[in-house]
Order: structure tokens, then C-alpha cells, then sequence
């Protein structure tokens, strides 16, 4: 590896050393005009990659000289775009300058249509394909846009290759249902456009407010995030191709103790209890000394290749691209690949006719595991992490060794055989015409295919595997979606003040999923794995279902503006969902929007502070469905019966939910202030927004009496609210010829809380068992007039010490965890617990500067959260079994320190959920930093017929600065479920690692 870089390190060198070539040089003049056709003075000529430049003069007229025919003249100028040209035998060059398009007049893609930035009502954040986060790890949607939209918090829920990404709008609405938002591309309603290549991405508008999400009705009250890819362009066909390589390595490795230190704590505290040590005299004479961890991980790769063509002419464009995205783990067998393509095409027939096709296709592939807070042996990093280090590997035939009859962590992380495929399709076209000036009909309709298919091992290398000569399952699970959309458009301007804009509209959507589930053992061979379910004697599984769900809809928008100043926004959405019994199927999602372009008005024409000022109210009501498809049904399932004690089982059926014919919509109501400002002919521009959501009508299970023979039913009980304000800054620093410096600044500050949750005081939420040898306990406790998941628990007070009598746990012995008595009754009981801390974070923030230096770029991104807490349970299990700090646990010789002598699970007062393993998880991260250079293709020669090229390197996640203990504070173990009560949680999660890599962009 070493060597690779000293040559990529001496090929870089080379090429920035290359002088021109001797040539006598070509002298070329000509005229820069505008538009208008008048010429434009002081415009900057230069040879790219070169030293050789000139200005106009004052009619806009030039004389330069060019090296060769190869040449590329480079024309520049404030306020207009930027133009090359290749010389070839041209002597005489005359150039036309387009202005640059104001910010506030460039066009963004919104619900069904398209506006300009100047023209919005509603709160809508922009990320172009410049912002986005590339190279690294950014192999998905969510991993490009963190830190770069104010109110939108990402976070990487697990680091695994191919792991979950989870995204939050100002806030989560939502208690049972998911929080995630919804995701438009090419105006396609789809499920999958959070995985979709980032490299695709022309830009993203993120939609945050009811009066931008009302169109989208029952989807838009988690936010809409509209993604636009990379289409075609009239003029030269474009070829591009991006390649990156690097490499991961693991933060932080945890600090374990040699085998020695770990014998003789278990020994000392099977004394304590009275009971024989766990290690004999020869077992304390050995020296084996296994690290799990080192032996689990490996320093890892990360690679992705993205070759697309774009060209065309007036009448017919066209983009296709490919891409390859590939990561070896840093946790050994979990790898992850995926292959995706991607074809758009835009034609025009006619002068009124338009028609297109978008179509997206990825195959992916990864060795899963599990990072859930359980304690299985499938669960690796439980084992790795806290497995004895005096257990061999390996035996000395080469088998796995194993302990008391149980298979090491090792074992379980190389054996079992966990594939993952998944084949994702997306196909929509569109046609649009014109009827009359003004009035546009559009009909898009599409369909998208998803098919996953789980391929599971347990072979007989393994106790278990053993028990039953093998066993294997296969899992595969089909989604469909067919969508239909058509609605009309209609502009007019009255007498050069009045704007309306009318939008009318149906939608369609038919969704179909299936599963097929079989688990089949007792194998002959390992040799089959899961692909010969025939050959396993013994069924013990097997589960087919069906699902389908219709939505259909009506929806309008009224746009008008007033002199260009005064703006309304107006839309109704009509929804049916097939989730709800028929009273309740229908919903109406309202809402309005007002602005007034204040900087517009003329007593601010003059103004020498704003150069764009704009105020924005708007309120609406948009709704929630994504639930499971019949819970307002009863259901049933299949079960054995018998008619008598001497009888075999006949197949029957049993109810397996209790219906609820009055369930309905998640209704959420949004109120939004917002105001934009521009200073400095707007070098500055600043975005501030307050809301205000309220949730009614939550979709809940709550507890029912047994003689309804269930434990819940799912019911709309409760409210919940979110209110907060956003901030956004952008900055042109510096802008001349030779350098340029951008900064954006996001921050944004969300409060929640539950404000009704159907008469009951309280939820509370368990978290998985950490050992065997006790149960789940409480973890979180939603409150009325608190937030989700919150931590609840006990508050620790250090140890007892020799000689303490402490009157509240009077069974205590010396070096057992101590419990503050809160309530003051003189005993530790379960009524001593409190809030502890809240998993999700106030604060959100994104910093980023942008640095052009000639031909050098440098890009340095930081992303934060704070006033979240974790609740580090890796902590609590080091601490008490393979950790360091397992050393300092409490011994007669030993007293004055914090960790009890036998942990706490054994303690008959308190529990394992207290505050000494709460933990401040506020952050800074340096995200991204990328460092590039643009090399000079007219002075390469074997680099003839490149436009462009850079070279570029890119470190992720290279420091962070927070208080937090664990490796990384970003992650959240049950997010991984998406349990919206339940995070919070650092369990047995993925290894965090930094990323390193090089890259190379070709323009041909």
C-alpha cells in the first residue's frame, strides 16, 4: 500500500511539474459582449492551467497568445458566467457572456411542479450538487445531506456497511408510525430514494413546512425531501468519470484486559460469593491471551467508480451513468456492494409536446449481521467484546475452541453464512402538453420493484449448528408499487401585476408486498447452505403473506402574486387510504402561505443594508398513514387444534389482532414564520424560521383487558409537539479572479413534547437484557409534558464503603452500588427513579468553508449535535467484565473508588439502568475535509482530449470533540428498529471508524 502512494505521490508531482511545450504560439483576438451585444470591458482571457492572460479594453475587444492549437482560453467576469473555448485554428474568437443568474431568480423543484427562489411562501432548504458530502462513506441519500439543511437532522444510526441512516424534520410527529420523510424522485413517490447513488444527484429541495408539504397530503407531515437527478443537456455530449479509493480504520479500540488480570477477577469474585473459582490452577498457568476485537477487525476499503454521459440537442437529451460502490468492513465477513445504473431521457415532439423516461436499476450485495441490543450469540460484537481473553481461537487441529460447551465470538463471526441481496427497479415516463399558452397538462406514471432476498447458514461447526445437523432459512420479500399521476397547470399574468399559477391534480398509487419464509435443518452436508431447502429433512418454518394498499387523491394549488410582491400560496389535498375502515378513509390537508418581498417596495429601493428581504407565514394540516397495512381488521393466523386429549393436531385459525373500526389519521397542524434576508448585493444572505407542530390523534397501542384475549390494541390517543427555529447563513467571503471563499453556517433548535397521551400519565420502554443472569429493565419514560425517549432510571451514588452503614439499602455489603433515595422514604425502590437524560438532541448544526485558489480547491465541513444523552451499556459490561476498568473495582485494599466489587446485577436494591452510565453525547465532528487540484490539461500531453481533471483526497470523521466515553457519540443502537421510544441506546453497535481516500475526476 505503502508504495502504491509513493507512486501516485510521484506521478502527481511529475504532472505539476510539466512545462507547455515549445511552440511558437498562436495569437488570437477577438470581441466579449453581453447579451445586448455591447462589448464588456475588463473581462479576464486567460490560457487555462497557464500564465498567459489579458483584459478587454473599454469596447470589450482582446489580444492574447496561445501556446498551441490545444489551448484553452478561459473568459471571466463578476456577475456573468464563465466560458472556455479550445483554440484549434481559430485566430479570431469573439464571445457573448450570459449574466448570471441571480440566486433569487434560479428555479426549484417543488410538489409537482417548479418555482423560483424569490417567488416561495414556504420553508424549503436547496442543496446543489456542490454541497452534497461525497467520497468516503457516502454511499446513500442521507449521508450527502447531513449537516447541510438547517432543521434536518442525519444521523448514522450503525456504521456497518450498508447500515441505516436515519433522517428527522424539525422533530418526530410520530410515536408508532416511522418519522422518516418522504421521498420524491423525478417527481416518482418512492421508498428507495434514500439509497439511490449520491453521484446521480443534480440537487436536493428539502421541504420542511405544512405550506411546501400540504401538497403531498397524508405523506407530507415528516418533510419531503425532492431529489433531482442529473439530466441532459442541448450542445456537446459530456463524458465524466469519477473513481475514488480508500481506507477505514476503527476509531477507538476498546481497552480490554490480558487474560492474566481477567482470571484472577473472576476467581476473586467467585470467593466473594462463596463459590469454587471459575479458573483451575492449570488454567491460571496458561498464557494464552486472546484480543476478540483485534482478532474480529481489520483495517478496511472503500472504493466507488461513476462513469455517465450527458448530451444532446434541442429536441432530445439524454444522461446515463453507472456506478459501482464497494466496502470491505471493518468488522471482518461484513461486506457490502452495490451495482446501479441509471438512464433519463427528455424529447421534445413537436412545439407543444414533451415526453421522457427516468429509469433506475441497483443490485446490491451484504454480509449482514446483527447490532441489536440482544445478547444471542448471532449478536458478534457481544461476544468479541465481552468474551474471556483466556479462550483460545483455535484447538491445535485448527477447529474452534470452545468453553464450557459454547462456541467462542470468533466462531460466530466467520461460520454463519448471512447473505443479503437486494434488486431495486424504478421506471417512470412522462408526457407534458401544451394546450393552450399558458395551460399544461402532465400525466407521469411509473412503477418500482424491490426484491430482497436473507440467505441464512447455521452449519454444523457450531454447537448449535451441531444440535440440529445444520439449518438454513430463506427470506424473500417483493414490494411493488404502480403510480399514476396526471394534473394540470395554468399561468397568467393580468395586466402586468396580477400572477396566477393553478395547479389540479389526481394521483394513484397501488402498493403489493410478499413474503416467503422457510427455515429448514438437518442437513447431510454444509456444503449446500441455503440453496438446497430440499435437501434439510426437517421443516421447521415456513410464512407466506400477502399485502395490498390503494391511496388515491385529489389535490390543488392556488399561487398568486401581487406586483411581484405580495405572494400567496394555497393548497388542498384530498387523500383515501386503504389503511383505514371506510368512515374513515377519507382526509382533507389543507393549507396557505403568505410572503411580502419587502426589498422590493420603494421606500427600499434606496436602502444601503438589505439587498433582498422577504417575509413568509404559513399554517396547514398534513397527515400520517405509514402503518401497518389492516390493523383497523380483525386477523388471523393458523394454529393447531385438537380435538381431544388422544387426538392429532387439525389446522385451525386464531385471531392475531384486535380490530379498531374508528382508527384514522395522524393529523398534523404546522405553523411556520419565516423571514429571508439579503445583504451586500447579497454576498450574505440569511434564512431564520420559527414553527410550531402539533400531532393530534397519534397512533398508539395501548394496554386493553384481557378478557379481549390481546394485551393491546392500536387506538388514536394522544398529542405531540414540536416547536423550535432554524438558522441559516450563506457567505461569498472572497471572489476574485484567483480565489474564492464561501462559508454556510446551518443551526437549528427543536423542542418536544408530549402534551396528551390518552389519560395515561406515562409510557415506559424496556431495553434489551445485558446478561443472561437478569431480565429486561425500564429504559425510557415518555411523560406528559416531556419529550421520547427520555432515559429514566436510578440515580448511582458511588459504592458503600468499609464500615458505611447506609439506612436505605440495609441489606448492602461493602463495594455495593449505592442509590440516592429521592423521595426520601428511607428505602431504594422503584418510585427513586427520574429522567436521566433525552436520546434525541436540541441543537443540530453544519459549518462548512470553501476555499479556490487557482487551480487548488480545499472544502472543510463540521457537523454537531447537542443536548442529547446516551446510555453506553458497552460501559456498563466492560466495566464489569473484560474492560480495564474492571481493575478498579472496589476491594477491601481498594476503597476509595466508584466501580462496585460484583457490578450491579446482583445488587437486591437499584438497577443497571442508572445515571453513572448516562452520558452527554453533545458532539463536533470535522466531517468532511477535501483537499483538490484541478490539473492543467492543455500542458499534459497523453491528457489530450480532457477537459477537465482533478485529483482530489477526502478524510471523514477525522476528530470529534465531545465528552462522550464511547467511540462514537452519533450512534444509537434501537434506531436501528426505528423505535421512536427506544433510542438512545449504545449496545454491541458496529465499530465507528475514519475514512480516507483518494480521487479522480475525468471530463472528456
Amino acid at each position: 500500500m505503502r508504495s502504491k502512494f509513493l507512486l501516485f505521490s510521484l506521478l502527481i508531482t511529475f504532472l505539476l511539474s510539466i512545462e507547455g511545450y515549445a511552440q511558437t504560439g498562436i495569437k488570437v483576438n477577438g470581441k466579449v459582449s453581453d447579451a445586448k451585444g455591447q462589448g464588456i470591458p475588463g473581462v479576464s482571457v486567460k490560457v487555462k492551467g497557464g500564465k498567459t492572460g489579458a483584459l478587454t479594453d473599454a469596447s470589450g475587444s482582446y489580444t492574447v497568445t496561445a501556446p498551441n492549437a490545444q489551448s484553452i482560453l478561459q473568459f471571466s467576469f463578476i456577475g456573468f458566467d464563465p466560458q472556455e473555448f479550445t483554440v484549434g485554428t481559430k485566430t479570431e474568437i469573439n464571445v457573448t457572456l450570459a449574466e448570471t443568474q441571480n440566486e433569487l431568480e434560479q428555479v426549484v423543484v417543488v410538489g409537482y411542479g417548479t418555482s423560483k427562489k424569490k417567488d416561495l411562501t414556504g420553508a424549503i432548504s436547496s442543496i446543489s450538487k456542490e454541497s452534497l458530502n461525497l467520497g468516503g462513506v457516502t454511499s446513500n441519500v442521507a449521508q450527502a445531506i447531513q449537516g447541510r439543511a438547517s432543521g434536518v437532522q442525519v444521523s448514522q444510526a450503525s456504521s456497518a456497511p450498508g447500515g441505516s441512516t436515519l433522517i428527522r424534520i424539525r422533530g418526530g410527529n410520530s410515536i408508532k408510525s416511522t418519522n422518516e420523510p418522504l421521498y420524491v424522485v423525478d417527481g416518482f413517490i418512492t421508498d428507495n430514494g434514500k439509497d439511490i447513488a449520491p453521484s446521480d444527484i443534480e440537487d436536493i429541495q428539502i421541504l420542511k413546512d405544512a405550506s411546501a408539504t400540504a401538497i403531498y397530503g397524508s405523506r407530507g407531515a415528516n418533510g419531503v425531501v425532492m431529489i433531482t437527478t442529473k439530466r441532459g443537456k442541448a450542445g456537446k455530449s459530456v463524458v465524466e468519470l469519477e473513481s475514488y479509493y480508500g481506507t477505514q480504520r476503527i476509531k477507538e479500540k476498546p481497552e480490554l484486559m490480558n487474560a492474566t488480570d481477567y482470571k484472577a477477577i473472576a476467581n476473586a469474585k467467585a470467593l466473594e460469593q462463596g463459590n469454587p473459582p471459575e479458573y483451575t490452577a492449570a488454567d491460571l498457568a496458561s498464557t494464552t491471551n486472546t484480543d476478540w476485537f483485534s482478532l474480529a477487525t481489520r483495517n478496511a476499503t472503500v472504493q466507488s467508480h461513476n462513469l455517465s454521459i450527458t448530451g444532446g440537442n434541442e429536441d432530445t437529451r439524454i444522461s446515463i451513468s453507472g456506478n459501482y460502490f464497494g466496502q470491505i468492513g471493518a468488522l471482518k465477513k461484513t461486506d457490502f456492494n452495490r451495482y446501479s445504473g441509471r438512464f433519463n431521457i427528455d424529447h421534445k415532439v413537436g412545439k407543444r409536446f414533451t415526453t421522457g423516461a427516468n429509469v433506475y436499476a441497483a443490485r446490491s450485495f451484504s454480509e449482514f449481521k446483527t447490532y441489536d441490543g440482544n445478547i444471542v450469540p448471532s449478536n458478534v460484537l457481544y461476544g468479541i467484546l465481552f468474551s474471556s481473553p483466556a479462550i483460545a481461537p483455535y484447538n491445535a487441529d485448527g477447529t474452534y475452541a470452545r468453553r464450557n460447551g459454547r462456541d467462542n465470538p470468533l466462531a460466530w463471526l466467520l461460520e454463519p453464512t448471512n447473505d443479503r441481496y437486494n434488486n431495486k427497479m424504478t421506471a417512470n415516463i412522462f408526457g407534458e402538453l401544451q394546450i393552450i399558452d399558458g395551460l399544461n397538462l402532465r400525466v407521469n406514471a411509473g412503477t418500482e420493484f424491490s426484491a430482497t432476498k436473507e440467505g441464512t447458514y447455521l452449519p454444523t461447526t457450531l454447537v448449535s449448528g451441531e444440535k440440529v445437523k445444520g439449518q438454513a432459512s430463506v427470506n424473500e420479500v417483493n414490494a411493488t408499487r404502480n403510480l399514476i399521476e396526471t394534473y394540470l397547470n395554468y399561468k397568467k399574468v393580468f395586466n402586468d401585476i396580477h400572477s396566477f399559477t393553478a395547479l389540479a391534480g389526481f394521483s394513484y398509487q397501488f402498493d403489493q408486498n410478499e413474503r416467503h419464509y422457510t427455515q429448514v435443518q438437518k442437513f447431510t452436508t454444509d456444503k449446500y447452505l441455503y440453496n438446497n431447502l430440499a435437501a434439510g429433512s426437517e421443516r421447521i418454518g415456513a410464512i407466506t403473506n400477502k399485502e395490498e394498499e390503494i391511496r388515491y387523491s385529489y389535490f390543488g394549488r392556488l399561487n398568486y402574486a401581487l406586483k411581484d410582491k405580495y405572494l400567496a400560496t394555497f393548497t388542498l389535498r384530498q387523500d383515501a387510504s386503504s389503511k383505514f375502515p371506510s368512515k374513515n378513509r377519507v382526509g382533507y390537508f389543507p393549507s396557505g402561505s403568505l410572503a411580502w418581498r419587502v426589498s422590493d417596495e420603494d421606500f427600499m429601493k434606496n436602502n444601503k443594508v438589505f439587498s433582498n428581504l422577504k417575509v413568509r407565514m404559513g399554517y396547514g394540516v398534513t397527515g400520517n398513514d405509514r402503518i401497518a397495512n389492516y390493523i383497523y381488521l380483525s386477523t388471523f393466523g393458523p394454529t393447531g387444534v385438537s380435538l381431544s386429549e388422544e387426538s392429532d393436531l387439525y389446522g385451525g385459525l386464531i385471531a392475531t389482532r384486535l380490530p379498531n373500526p374508528d382508527l384514522k389519521w395522524e393529523s398534523n397542524y404546522q405553523f411556520d414564520a419565516g423571514v429571508d434576508m439579503g445583504f451586500l448585493n447579497d454576498r450574505i444572505n440569511v434564512t431564520a424560521d420559527y414553527y410550531h407542530k402539533t400531532t393530534t390523534d397519534l397512533l398508539l397501542d395501548i394496554p386493553v383487558p384481557q378478557i379481549f384475549g390481546f394485551t393491546v390494541q392500536t387506538v388514536n390517543a394522544g398529542e405531540l409537539q414540536n416547536q423550535g427555529v432554524e438558522l441559516s447563513i450563506n457567505t461569498r467571503n472572497v471572489e476574485t479572479d484567483n480565489m474564492t471563499w464561501n462559508t454556510t453556517l446551518n443551526i437549528a433548535y427543536n423542542k418536544q413534547k408530549a402534551t396528551d397521551l390518552f389519560g395515561r400519565p406515562y409510557i415506559i420502554s424496556q431495553t434489551s437484557n445485558p446478561d443472561g443472569s437478569v431480565p429486561a429493565a425500564d429504559f425510557t419514560k415518555l411523560v406528559v409534558g416531556r419529550e421520547l425517549s427520555e432515559l429514566y432510571g436510578y440515580v448511582y451514588d458511588g459504592v458503600i464503603k468499609t464500615g458505611e452503614v447506609y439506612a436505605p439499602q440495609p441489606l448492602s455489603k461493602p463495594g455495593d452500588p449505592k442509590y440516592k433515595d429521592l423521595n426520601g422514604d428511607g428505602a431504594i425502590t422503584a418510585d427513586d427513579r427520574q429522567i436521566l437524560g433525552n436520546a434525541y438532541p436540541h441543537y443540530v448544526m453544519g459549518f462548512n468553508n470553501s476555499f479556490t485558489y487557482k487551480g487548488f480547491e480545499l472544502g472543510v465541513f463540521f457537523q454537531g449535535a447537542f443536548g442529547a444523552d446516551l446510555y453506553n451499556m458497552n460501559r456498563l459490561l466492560l466495566e464489569t467484565y473484560t474492560g480495564k476498568d474492571a481493575l478498579q473495582r472496589w476491594t477491601p485494599q481498594n476503597n476509595n473508588t466508584d466501580v462496585p466489587r460484583n457490578g450491579y446485577f446482583t445488587s437486591k436494591y437499584g438497577g443497571y439502568i442508572n445515571s453513572r452510565f448516562v452520558e452527554n453525547a453533545s458532539y463536533v465532528k470535522l466531517k468532511n475535509l477535501t483537499i483538490g487540484y484541478n490539473i492543467p490539461t492543455s500542458k499534459i500531453g497523453f491528457l489530450k482530449g480532457v477537459s477537465k481533471a482533478k485529483i482530489y483526497f477526502t478524510a471523514q470523521d477525522i476528530f470529534t470533540i465531545t465528552n462522550y466515553s464511547g467511540p462514537d457519540p452519533e450512534v444509537s443502537t434501537n434506531d436501528a428498529g426505528n423505535s421512536n421510544l427506544r433510542a438512545g441506546l449504545d449496545f454491541n453497535a458496529y465499530p465507528a471508524y475514519r475514512s480516507f481516500t483518494l480521487g479522480l475526476k475525468l471530463n472528456f
